[in-house]
């Protein structure tokens, strides 16, 4: 079961850990679980402002479709930290 695991604020919305029980890529991940529209815009993109981890490596510096197509092992971590996380 991949792991999602979420820092500051977002903690309050979706709590600290979401172990998801199906496959899916991230964005498939989170539709089923951001119904609010937090961190997904209407056109399935994350919406500016959050930084995601997958296996603690930024999904920025990988393959730009890595968020909507790599389909999450059930050993993947995947972290959303907002830019207004603190510190």
């Amino acid at each position: 079961m991949p792991k999602l695991i979420f820092e500051g604020p977002l903690v309050s919305f979706f709590g600290k850990y979401v172990e998801i029980k199906k496959d899916g890529s991230i964005i498939d991940l989170l539709m089923d679980i951001d119904k609010a529209g937090i961190l997904i815009d209407k056109s399935r993109r994350i919406k500016p402002g959050i930084i995601i981890l997958l296996n603690g490596k930024d999904t920025r510096l990988l393959d730009k479709s890595l968020v909507n197509t790599r389909v999450l092992s059930e050993t993947d971590e995947v972290t959303f930290i907002p830019v207004n996380h603190g510190g």
